[in-house]
């Protein structure tokens, strides 16, 4: 993986590896990778395109990143790949079409009609979609949202953001959401992290003179979506790096390093399902409290 795609090479991003190698199994229709650096989530995305087009990866259960559909998938020219991006104006894409188009509402409704189409091989189509926060206005809007409501056995989308509150809702929920390593792991706004150590204190099942964490979710008005989302955020950004491999720097990333690989999956995926439900607009404290209590048996169950 070092020579093929080196944005997520180290350790830290074994995890995500180890997520998509999975969801390969059942590839969702969209997938919405958020977190890391750009050039992270573009290694990331093409990985899964491997994934999904490598010829080993069926009996292997993950790409071997070393044959020449790999190869040429790393190079985004793989014929399966398909890249569109909403910062390349239209004066840009005309003069010099390259491997990324713009992402126009032309170039949709030609993308549309290829969606229709079985793949030469054994593979599946993949679609790397960038700048959505720049272009998805209108009727190109409407057009990539029909193209994502038709569902194709042949065709996977990948929606690429730093964060998935800077593109419409619409897509989120419509995506499974993967949150890539964050590079500003560490940064906690000091609102939240009072919340994160009440949260350690009732995973610990530990007593103390402070409000517990769910006399806090139980307070009025103590949670709204806005609130109960950040919350989500910083407990990827405390678990980002005990994925990583490094020294737990809180209480509430020494409860996460008790985890195995497996749990942390879990914990992931659980992180995704609360955002959704907070999206679709469920209860944040009824949200966040579910998730905390799901956590705490997680803790003790045996492997």
């Amino acid at each position: 993986m070092d020579a093929l795609l080196p944005a997520i090479s180290s350790p830290a991003f074994e995890h995500v590896q180890r997520a998509l190698d999975l969801l390969g199994n059942s590839p969702p229709q969209t997938l919405l990778l958020e977190g890391g650096t750009e050039l992270q989530r573009q290694d990331a995305a093409r990985y899964w395109a491997a994934r999904l087009n490598c010829p080993q990866a069926p009996a292997a259960g993950a790409p071997c990143l070393a044959c020449p559909a790999c190869a040429q998938i790393a190079a985004g020219e793989h014929l399966n790949l398909a890249a569109y991006d909403g910062r390349i104006s239209n004066r840009e894409d005309e003069a010099s079409p390259g491997l990324v188009r713009a992402l126009t509402t032309d170039n949709v409704r030609e993308l549309k009609k290829t969606l229709r189409d079985k793949t030469r091989d054994q593979g599946q189509r993949v679609v790397l979609l960038s700048g959505l926060e720049h272009a998805l206005r209108g009727s190109a809007a409407n057009a990539l949202l029909k193209a994502l409501e038709e569902p194709s056995p042949f065709s996977s989308f990948v929606l690429l953001a730093v964060q998935r509150e800077q593109i419409l809702p619409t897509l989120v929920s419509r995506s499974f959401c993967l949150t890539l390593p964050w590079p500003d792991s560490r940064d906690i706004p000091p609102d939240m992290q009072p919340w994160l150590d009440a949260l350690a204190r009732f995973l610990r099942n530990e007593k103390s003179e402070d409000a517990s964490f769910l006399e806090r979710t139980a307070a009025k008005g103590a949670l709204d979506q806005t609130s109960a989302l950040a919350l989500l955020l910083c407990c990827q950004k405390t678990l980002a790096p005990v994925l990583a491999g490094e020294q737990a720097a809180s209480p509430l990333a020494g409860i996460f390093a008790r985890m195995d690989a497996e749990k942390s999956s879990i914990f992931s995926r659980w992180l995704f399902e609360a955002q959704q439900s907070l999206t679709a607009g469920v209860t944040p404290a009824r949200v966040v409290e579910a998730l905390a209590m799901r956590l705490f048996v997680l803790l003790r169950k045996k492997n």
